[in-house]
């Protein structure tokens, strides 16, 4: 009977151990989702903005310039 108790022993420590594993993956994956959402927040929607406004931007400021008013012939 002694070996039963040992084994006994033995398989609720590792029981303890694994408890603790899953843990630590459970607080990694949550990690891992925070890290990922603060990348698409931060860098990828401010990206699909930029395309967006640069150009419209851009045809402002080349609107503002009135090349179709210039007086080309006095130069």
């Amino acid at each position: 009977m002694p070996m039963d108790t040992e084994l006994s022993e033995r398989l609720k420590a590792q029981d303890a151990k694994l408890e603790e594993i899953r843990e630590a993956v459970l607080a990694m994956r949550r990690y891992m989702q925070i890290t990922f959402w603060v990348t698409v927040v931060f860098f990828v929607l401010p990206l699909f903005g930029l395309l967006y406004a640069v150009p419209k931007v851009m045809n402002s400021y080349i609107g503002s310039m009135n090349i179709d008013t210039l007086d080309l012939q006095n130069l």
